[in-house]
């Protein structure tokens, strides 16, 4: 994927850093739990995150630019998924804890 279209990535953008820089940030937006923009027929048999980030850019779903990613909201998300994680963690050890018989007592 990343081979074919590598020359149209790279036109998008004066910097092949700025542009791997957007592909990262875009992979860890679709980690976190972000819905691609690509068709699902796009993403079929694709389980690396940067290469479906790729596709998205190639097939012009996204631009690139310095407000691709919105900080403050992908970290307030991200600290919303950990608290909630977290809680689901604490209740699970509650329930599966359960005090040891004492036979004398």
């Amino acid at each position: 994927m990343a081979e074919r279209n590598i020359d149209k990535l790279l036109s998008m953008t004066d910097s092949k850093y700025k542009l791997s820089v957007a592909i990262a940030k875009r992979a860890i937006q679709l980690k976190s739990g972000v819905v691609p923009v690509v068709p699902p027929e796009q993403r079929v048999g694709t389980r690396n995150l940067v290469t479906l980030a790729m596709r998205e850019f190639a097939s012009g779903g996204l631009i690139t630019g310095d407000e691709i990613v919105d900080e403050a909201k992908l970290q307030t998300l991200l600290d919303r998924t950990r608290a909630a994680q977290h809680e689901a963690n604490q209740a699970a050890q509650a329930v599966s804890y359960q005090m040891p018989d004492f036979d004398g007592d």
